[in-house]
């Protein structure tokens, strides 16, 4: 009789030993760094707001002013993660919003400015109210199980263009969907790098809202055209 299906699975068990210890091992260390208190909270960080070169057309016309409330300036998210672990992060939203919508706007206006009132409204081509409603983070496994995982967040943001008196001309959300870059080791760094991608997924919605933003003004511009054109 041959021995080869026992011979088999005996010779499998220590690969299969082998990818469960590896799994183990990666959860007590992301306990470990997580319940010691290295991530909990996470901040806004200007130095992880991406530096890009914006193009003539994507530039919104005058200034910008983004409007928040202290209760949206001190809002933080408890994030949920989405794979691999049960701990969670503190987000702090409402400042994180504020800041990259300020860093985005200032790129592509003519400037843009913070403030909790709308008391100068009237000096600004926009006023913006950003949001963040949601974030997500998870850190997956590769099919091996070892110590590299993938760092993973998705954010969901709402943007209101609110006119003189604060009422809202436009609003919508936007979702970033899953936001990935490869795998890293288990360790602070790999903190630090979902802390990047939060930054960058949040500058890319801002990037999306700007498009917006622009194609507003040109709707808006071409109704008071042809309301001229009408009244002639």
């Amino acid at each position: 009789m041959s021995d080869t299906g026992l011979g088999g699975c005996c010779s499998a068990a220590p690969a299969l030993v082998k990818e469960m210890l590896s799994f183990l091992r990666t959860t007590a260390v992301l306990a470990t760094l997580f319940l010691a208190g290295c991530a909990a909270s996470v901040p806004y960080r200007a130095a992880y707001v991406p530096d890009g070169s914006i193009t003539p057309a994507e530039r919104v016309s005058g200034r910008v002013l983004v409007f928040t409330s202290v209760t949206d300036d001190n809002r933080s998210i408890i994030a949920g993660p989405t794979s691999v672990t049960a701990f969670k992060m503190n987000v702090q939203a409402g400042v994180m919003a504020r800041e990259i919508a300020v860093s985005v706007f200032s790129r592509v206006a003519a400037g843009a400015h913070e403030s909790h009132d709308l008391a100068n409204a009237s000096r600004y081509a926009i006023v913006l109210r950003p949001q963040i409603e949601n974030v997500d983070y998870g850190f997956t496994h590769p099919k091996h199980l070892g110590i590299e995982v993938t760092p993973q967040v998705r954010v969901v943001m709402r943007i209101s263009l609110l006119d003189r008196a604060g009422s809202i001309l436009f609003e919508k959300d936007y979702d970033s969907g899953p936001v990935s870059k490869g795998r890293s080791f288990v360790g602070k760094k790999l903190v630090q790098r979902t802390d990047v991608l939060l930054h960058e997924a949040i500058y890319d919605l801002m990037l999306r809202a700007a498009d917006d933003v622009h194609m507003f003004q040109r709707t808006e511009a071409a109704a008071v055209k042809a309301n001229r054109t009408s009244d002639r």
